[in-house]
């Protein structure tokens, strides 16, 4: 091997080993990971939910909800905006730009949305506005007003379920019709994450819990 074959591997090595952990950490990537490799069975990423259907992004046609499709699926699945709170993304999205911009300086590449093509990281408007609509849509907690009500029997249910995964959601965030179809996906999710999934009864009080202090009808 060449001196300059064996710097270049070392900057790849390098890159891995910096890069690879985090983004395990955040979504699964897309199923032709880095370096083109499959990375979505349950021995290595069986423990990561589904990324969002573009569909379900609020504002789906506005610049940040684009913004956010054509950056965060060059490595990974759609990050929903519900997946952290408004105080949380701005880490998260420091975190992800830092990595978009070194792995564009160093040429790396991704496969995946049958396409594979050099990283590209946002421009600094860009990512003002990818953080703007993640913020602007982010999981909203538990007030402090219903902490008490967490006492009961459905709300330690609620809060025992829930927090597995992020923070506990205000129920006011949907109304009463919305929110069984929310749990539903939630329990799909914990299924995928082989989470405790609750039963019957649990989801039942949960929904209960949520519908009780849901967003009011207009």
């Amino acid at each position: 091997m060449s001196k300059k074959q064996h710097t270049s591997l070392r900057i790849v090595l390098l890159a891995l080993t910096v890069l690879l952990p985090f983004q395990l950490a955040e979504l699964r990537p897309v199923s032709a990971g880095m370096m083109g490799h499959g990375m979505t069975g349950p021995g290595m990423m069986g423990g990561f939910p589904p990324g969002s259907d573009a569909a379900s992004l609020p504002e789906l046609h506005s610049e940040g909800a684009q913004l956010l499709q054509a950056y965060c699926t060059q490595c990974h699945e759609l990050p929903g905006p519900g997946l952290h709170t408004a105080e949380e993304w701005p880490a998260v999205v420091g975190r992800m730009n830092m990595r978009m911009q070194m792995m564009g300086h160093m040429g790396m590449t991704m496969g995946g949305m049958g396409m594979m093509g050099r990283i590209g990281a946002p421009s600094e408007r860009e990512l003002d506005a990818i953080l703007s609509y993640l913020q602007q849509h982010a999981q909203k907690p538990i007030g402090p007003e219903l902490r008490g009500a967490l006492e009961t029997k459905a709300g330690k249910a609620f809060q025992a379920i829930c927090s597995q995964c992020h923070a506990l959601p205000d129920p006011r965030q949907h109304s009463a019709q919305e929110w069984p179809a929310v749990v539903d996906r939630m329990k799909a999710h914990e299924t995928a994450l082989r989470k405790l999934v609750p039963d019957e009864t649990e989801t039942t009080q949960i929904i209960g819990f949520l519908r009780q202090y849901a967003q009011a009808a207009e």
